[in-house]
């Protein structure tokens, strides 16, 4: 963890940050390709395709038309960085004492330095937390990246709506400087006062602030219930949101794996004759858990 980003090539960390961006795209469903790299990096496009050849070359990459893909060797080097950086970001916050809308740049620095074997020290010296300090889920090690937590509070924003606080996005940095100022981070309740023209007004405490469209666009919520239910308490039949997961980091990632994130619709389809486990939709995928390990999720139940 002490190796100098003086050792690392300009060109490797170019490559890497690449990466990072093919990967987010290839998952949200984008054909990507060395122009589509250019406009998400701000580079030339020239030095974009020039990149996009490297990650080729690399065995990271590879033609598929319309655009390229990444190998799954790329891909796990990707989830291997963002691990890092999401890593990284929830030290410099809890160990170093650095606020929300600074330890983005530095985690950046700071990712492309690891080995794996330091990597796995960190994780183990912060207690496999689950959550980065901007409420970005942090993937196990050999897990993909778990899908986003909440929904746009620019969609979410009903005037009377109260709603919780579950993610920021940590670019571009002068809207993340923005949002802290305001005391928004995630965990934070915040209620939709009015909605105006080109603007949010919200109610945190005894406050109201004004939030453009451009910076509610960036921060994700789900509903603020006044009563959470331990999932496990559902009946068969039950329609839920996933609120909050409590547990050990560990646990919180493995639900995070299935699919259990804040916002996720989940629907009680059996229990087993003897009470356990119990048996869940999510996101299209079939799930059984023991119910000590469903109590964890604190859900909303949907109206029927």
């Amino acid at each position: 963890m002490n190796v100098s980003s003086s050792g690392l090539t300009h060109r490797r960390v170019e490559m890497e940050d690449a990466l990072k961006t093919a990967y987010a795209l290839q998952n949200e469903g984008y054909a990507w390709h060395g122009a589509e790299l250019a406009r998400s990096l701000g580079l030339p496009e020239a030095l974009a395709e020039n990149i996009a050849r490297a990650l080729i070359a690399s065995g990271w990459a590879e033609e598929n038309e319309p655009g390229m893909r990444l190998t799954e060797t790329g891909e796990a080097r990707a989830v291997e960085l963002i691990r890092a950086h999401r890593l990284w970001e929830r030290y410099l916050v809890d160990r170093e004492g650095m606020s929300l809308d600074a330890v983005h740049t530095e985690a950046d620095h700071r990712e492309h330095e690891m080995t794996p074997e330091e990597l796995e020290e960190l994780d183990a010296e912060l207690g496999y937390p689950a959550w980065d300090p901007h409420g970005h889920a942090i993937p196990a090690s050999g897990s993909r990246v778990p899908s986003p937590a909440g929904q746009p509070l620019l969609e979410a924003g009903v005037p009377g709506s109260k709603l919780r606080i579950v993610r920021l996005d940590d670019e571009p940095a002068t809207l993340l400087t923005q949002l802290v100022a305001l005391g928004l981070k995630p965990g934070i309740e915040i209620e939709v006062s009015s909605l105006e023209s080109d603007l949010l007004r919200l109610r945190l405490g005894e406050n109201v602030v004004p939030l453009s469209f451009d910076a509610a666009s960036r921060v994700f919520v789900v509903p603020a219930p006044a009563r959470l239910v331990p999932m496990g308490k559902l009946p068969v039949g039950s329609q839920a949101q996933v609120v909050e997961l409590t547990g050990s980091g560990k646990l919180q990632r493995r639900m995070l794996s299935m699919g259990f994130v804040p916002g996720a619709e989940v629907t009680v389809i059996r229990e087993a004759p003897l009470g356990d486990p119990l048996q869940y939709r999510v996101k299209k995928a079939n799930i059984a858990l023991r119910r000590d390990e469903a109590n964890t999720l604190l859900v909303r139940v949907s109206s029927q």
